[in-house]
């Protein structure tokens, strides 16, 4: 079978085209292809801009394509198309979705008040009822341009995507993805704040926060899971690794594996500690964690990278960069 992914060229992307190719899956890349592009061997680049939903459709007809892996869906107006022209051609529309449609993140954002969840969130927790979370704040993911997140929400998109998906759409609720070649830099905090005989110095608000985090790789296995199994049609996924950690628990398991024996000092708001700037910005009473038992269970969905190795590749990568 041909799996298609539309705006596959980056990150995320790059790493799915790839993983489906070591599963031996023909794939399709579809994207504008403004930027220079670097897939791996045997993948197809066909260029199309996402909002041309006709173009769309007859590369996916054209090419057998059995499911169709979104990455960019930021608003349902730069979604809809995508998920029509997939409809069109019988291809099941799998919608990298967030972390951030639960209700914890509304409150994280300190735009709405709900109930702390204090425990990972599954698939049938409450959504945030928030709409549109980027609007008038500064705090925005890197490598995107600003007017894109002005109508940036998930909810709507994965709503659309169940409701007019053919044959049933997947959703796949990603956490913060970390690896080589991450725009996020998610653990540039910690990498990036050692000084050599210099205590580690952590804002005792940011150390306590609980997130859910997965490796580049894993995430590529999750949606490369979700195209190709029939038991993923119609079904809503978390994905993420199967504990959590607080802030301090990171801090002090990447410093090990980087060798260093830096003390982590817990400081006082105002001292200048490190996530203080996070802590200042958010209500880091709300946990950001999910329970990836579904996908687990039912798509036998399972990291394919050790830990260990995860992370030395990610600190290997942001020391080099």
């Amino acid at each position: 079978m041909t799996i298609a992914i539309v705006s596959g060229t980056g990150f995320l992307g790059s790493a799915t085209a790839r993983r489906l190719r070591e599963r031996g899956e023909d794939v399709l890349v579809i994207a504008r292809g403004q930027s220079p592009v670097a897939l791996a061997d045997g993948v197809t680049f066909e260029k199309a801009d996402r909002m041309d939903g006709a173009r769309i459709a007859a590369l996916l007809k054209a090419n057998g394509v059995s499911a169709v892996i979104d990455i960019f869906a930021l608003s349902l107006r730069n979604s809809e198309p995508v998920i029509e022209a997939a409809a069109e051609a019988g291809a099941r529309y799998v919608l990298v979705s967030s972390t951030d449609v639960y209700s914890n993140y509304g409150g994280l954002l300190r735009k709405e008040s709900p109930a702390v969840r204090p425990e990972p969130a599954t698939e049938d927790s409450p959504l945030r009822t928030l709409r549109y979370p980027y609007r008038g704040n500064p705090r925005r993911p890197q490598g995107v341009e600003d007017d894109l997140f002005e109508n940036y929400d998930k909810i709507p998109i994965e709503e659309f995507a169940l409701a007019h998906g053919a044959p049933e759409a997947t959703v796949l609720r990603l956490p913060m993805i970390f690896g080589p070649d991450d725009k996020q830099h998610r653990f540039a905090w910690v990498i990036g704040g050692v000084r050599p005989g210099a205590p580690f110095r952590l804002d005792k608000r940011g150390a306590a926060w609980l997130n859910s985090y997965a490796y580049i790789d894993d995430a590529a296995e999750a949606l490369a899971l979700a195209a190709t199994l029939p038991e993923a049609a119609g079904r809503i996924y978390n994905v993420a690794q199967p504990f959590v950690r607080t802030q301090a628990d990171w801090a002090r398991t990447i410093l090990t594996l980087m060798g260093a024996d830096n003390e982590i000092v817990l400081v006082e708001p105002g001292e200048g500690g490190v996530l203080a700037d996070r802590a200042e910005a958010m209500d880091l009473a709300y946990p950001l964690t999910l329970d990836s038992q579904r996908i687990r269970d039912e798509l036998g969905y399972r990291e394919i990278v050790p830990e260990e190795q995860a992370l030395r590749r990610t600190i290997e990568w942001e020391l080099g960069s």
